[in-house]
């Protein structure tokens, strides 16, 4: 070996021993955690580095290091280029970057940390557009990458690249008639888990579906449940049936069959979210232009079926809330034809489901305007402003003046003249 070489790596090595004599005590920590900061921030260890609020110990140390008089005052004004020159001369430590790291561990450059995880992120939103095969995910994934919630979601790209393919996987899976979320997880990603509630794959998922599904995400349980339908799968898929009458259908599946059977008893019967994933009714010829009436109350459907039994017209009960199998039947209903017509309470309460079934099922009012409201006996008083009716503008004005409920039983008579005069028409 050369003499030059060996000099070399004599002059390159570190003393690691002397270095924590020298820089490594209490005094000089302050001096130590500012170099590293520096480094970090990816500017260099020369020039003039200013401490300020230094204490008398941490002077008289700087004094004795530098070989120089006792000085005063508290700011000192550290040369890193004169104190690189001390250490390398000593043969302490080559220069100062060698002698941070030393002392307080490896430096990360943040600077060039942070261009390499922007340049990371960006590489992860190319992949995911190129996955997502769906224009209307593809909008969604650009909102979600100028909100932040993918990196909410995600500490770092390599969890946000396995989240995203997730994601397209299950995109590409929909819709899926008729599945279980806990099977249609179990076959995608081996977990009959993964789509659960709380987890980041199933809070992204749940929001796809709602996109694909075209329906407007409520954050709750019922909400997520109508996500989950409006792409053909079923969570919870026996609870809160639908409750019908005499609804028509020619097809031959088990949910025709089924409505048939009871239609030609004029019994109203329960149609869950399963029958109608499993054998929806989109396609039912028997609807095509078919008037079908929509009430809020299944007290309405018992007073139908004791006054007209089979010879009722077609009528739904969203059971006094917007679950999802009345959401999933009036739109099937709708895209088969039928033509809908709502009505429901007076009251606040009434009005936000009517506000739904107008807006997500495209139903028309049924005796639900100002005139009728007006008209109908008042009962008890209710609290709270009742909301837009954007479907009779004056009535939100009528019930704010007159602020008491009329429930749907109390006008049960106006409702029976239409009810029988459409099954009469349908029957001609």
């Amino acid at each position: 070996m050369s003499d030059d070489k060996l000099d070399g790596e004599e002059a390159s090595a570190i003393d690691p021993v002397r270095l924590r004599a020298t820089l490594g005590r209490a005094e000089f920590s302050r001096l130590v955690a500012a170099l590293r900061r520096r480094l970090e921030l990816g500017r260099p260890l020369t020039g003039t580095l200013s401490l300020s609020g230094v204490t008398a110990e941490e002077r008289a140390a700087f004094d004795e290091l530098l070989g120089r008089r006792i000085t005063r005052g508290s700011t000192l004004l550290v040369n890193l280029d004169a104190l690189t020159r001390l250490l390398a001369d000593a043969a302490i430590c080559p220069d100062l970057e060698s002698a941070v790291q030393e002392l307080a561990g490896p430096i990360v450059n943040r600077q060039a940390a942070a261009a390499r995880d922007a340049a990371a992120w960006e590489g992860i939103w190319l992949q995911a557009r190129e996955l997502m095969r769906q224009p209307r995910l593809i909008e969604w994934l650009d909102e979600l990458t100028r909100d932040g919630t993918i990196k909410r979601l995600c500490a770092t790209p390599q969890s946000a690249s396995i989240l995203l393919g997730q994601l397209a996987q299950l995109a590409d899976a929909l819709p899926a008639p008729g599945e279980p979320l806990s099977a249609l997880a179990a076959r995608l990603f081996g977990d009959a888990h993964a789509l659960d509630p709380g987890r980041p794959l199933a809070t992204l998922a749940v929001r796809a579906a709602a996109r694909l599904g075209d329906v407007q995400l409520e954050d709750d349980a019922e909400g997520r449940r109508s996500a989950w339908a409006s792409v053909g799968v079923m969570c919870h898929e026996l609870s809160t049936p639908a409750l019908v009458l005499n609804i028509p259908a020619a097809g031959l599946g088990p949910l025709a069959e089924l409505l048939r059977g009871a239609a030609r008893h004029g019994e109203p019967v329960h149609v869950s979210l399963r029958h109608l994933l499993r054998d929806p009714l989109s396609g039912e010829r028997a609807l095509q232009g078919r008037t079908v009436f929509v009430c809020e109350n299944p007290t309405t459907i018992a007073l139908a079926v004791a006054r007209f039994g089979a010879h009722c017209a077609p009528l739904v009960c969203v059971n006094g809330q917007f679950a999802t199998p009345s959401l999933v039947l009036l739109r099937q209903l709708r895209s088969a034809g039928a033509i809908l017509f709502y009505h429901g309470d007076f009251d606040p309460g009434g009005l936000l489901i009517a506000r739904r079934v107008f807006a997500e099922c495209g139903a028309r009012p049924w005796r639900f305007g100002a005139s009728d409201y007006l008209s109908a006996p008042k009962g008890i008083p209710f609290k709270g402003h009742p909301g837009p009716t954007p479907w009779s503008p004056a009535l939100e004005t009528a019930m704010a003046l007159e602020r008491r409920a009329v429930h749907e039983e109390a006008i049960f008579e106006a409702l029976a003249a239409d009810l029988v005069s459409q099954r009469k028409d349908a029957a001609v």
